[in-house]
């Protein structure tokens, strides 16, 4: 009796380990779908923190775990090269985010207010809209000591000039499921209308993927 029970304990373990790991398998390919988009994408995409943050907290739990390993076992050095890799993952994909902010501070911002106003979603998050809020205000104040000395009124015509992102550089993209109706624009400038089937790939501008990357019915490659 007492056998079976241990049986049936250890099975009880190891389906909760499997269930664990196949959620932290989950939660990688998300991350490193969302890393590929905003490598590619050529426009800030809609942040991921939900995904970073549980990222952020398995890499905590391996890490408690770690301590109960010891320096010679060769699991560590193993799990510890996945850490790293995990890190370099997330780290990477906060700063690509962050130069891209830094690039198009006043038309990103600009594009929030417009979402704010409208009632959807914003692309940042908190810490990423009060970062871009502060670095446009340095760079305002940076241009207003600079231009204190030119002759007559102060230039003002460059807050609006913005440098916005190019849109229409063309991408690798990989549909995640049926999509209809995409436009593919031809070299000739001739525009055709084609259906794509699940896992197809296509070289095409963002602008005409743009609206599918953000709501997750294709990915970047």
């Amino acid at each position: 009796m007492d056998t079976v029970e241990n049986a049936e304990d250890v099975q009880s373990d190891e389906s909760e380990y499997e269930e664990i790991a196949h959620t932290a398998a989950e939660v990688l390919e998300l991350m490193e779908e969302a890393w590929l988009n905003e490598k590619f994408a050529p426009e800030i995409l809609p942040h991921k923190y939900d995904i970073v943050e549980c990222l952020l907290g398995q890499i905590s739990h391996v890490e408690e775990n770690l301590t109960n390993v010891g320096n010679d076992d060769l699991r560590r050095s193993l799990h510890q090269m996945e850490l790293d890799r995990l890190r370099y993952l997330v780290s990477s994909y906060l700063r690509m985010r962050l130069e891209k902010i830094e690039t198009y501070v006043y038309f990103i911002l600009k594009q929030e207010e417009e979402r704010s106003q409208k009632g959807e979603e914003n692309y940042l998050n908190k810490n990423e809209l009060e970062f871009a809020k502060a670095y446009m205000q340095s760079l305002d104040q940076h241009f207003t000591d600079r231009l204190h000395f030119w002759p007559g009124n102060i230039p003002t015509e460059w807050k609006n000039q913005l440098i916005i992102p190019n849109i229409h550089s063309f991408v690798f993209m990989k549909a995640k499921n049926e999509i209809e109706g995409v436009m593919v624009s031809h070299v000739n400038e001739e525009e055709e209308v084609v259906d794509l089937r699940t896992g197809s790939q296509i070289l095409i501008s963002y602008s005409n993927v743009g609206h599918f990357i953000k709501t997750n019915q294709s990915c970047l490659i």
